[in-house]
């Protein structure tokens, strides 16, 4: 891809912003995920951040009552949930209404190629889309050669072929 999920990690992971919520979880996506699975998987990470166990019924909990505890352990909190790599608008819609609205400053960041739910998520919370694009020609030849020369510098004998190699991956840093 483009970078969505290293720059969303990036912002995930640093420092200032992690002080900033008390809550946080990073949720992988992907196609095939199950929503019970999804919301499991939110729950564990979240009382894991509160430093709480999980209650032994949540595995055999349904998506409503799951739904319910993420809506209880986030109301009156700040919260960062990354949903990384969202296929489909169900995926969303299984998560979001656990995610309680409650003006505490909290943030969801949703990845996506899904320009559709993109712009629905951020109808339904006023949040902002940011579509990012493939890398320009000269920052691809210089990710390519830090990636693959010792020393970063492409033997000169190569070039055309290393050029021709970038053509292929169109600026995604990805496929570099």
């Amino acid at each position: 891809g483009v970078g969505k999920t290293t720059l969303a990690k990036q912002v995930y992971d640093d420092s200032e912003v992690k002080k900033h919520f008390s809550m946080h979880a990073w949720i992988t996506v992907s196609r095939s995920y199950k929503m019970e699975e999804l919301l499991k998987d939110i729950v564990q990470q979240l009382f894991s951040a509160d430093r709480k166990p999980v209650p032994r019924e949540a595995d055999n909990m349904n998506s409503n009552q799951l739904k319910t505890i993420i809506k209880e352990l986030l109301q009156n909190r700040r919260y960062l949930i990354v949903l990384d790599d969202v296929w489909h608008i169900n995926e969303w819609d299984a998560v979001k209404y656990a995610l309680p609205t409650n003006n505490c400053g909290s943030r969801v960041i949703l990845t996506t190629r899904n320009a559709d739910l993109a712009f629905t998520s951020r109808i339904e919370y006023e949040g902002k889309v940011y579509y990012l694009e493939p890398l320009p020609p000269e920052e691809s030849w210089t990710l390519f050669c830090r990636k693959t020369f010792q020393g970063n510098l492409c033997p000169h004998h190569l070039e055309d072929i290393c050029k021709s190699i970038l053509r292929k991956c169109e600026g995604l840093p990805l496929a570099l």
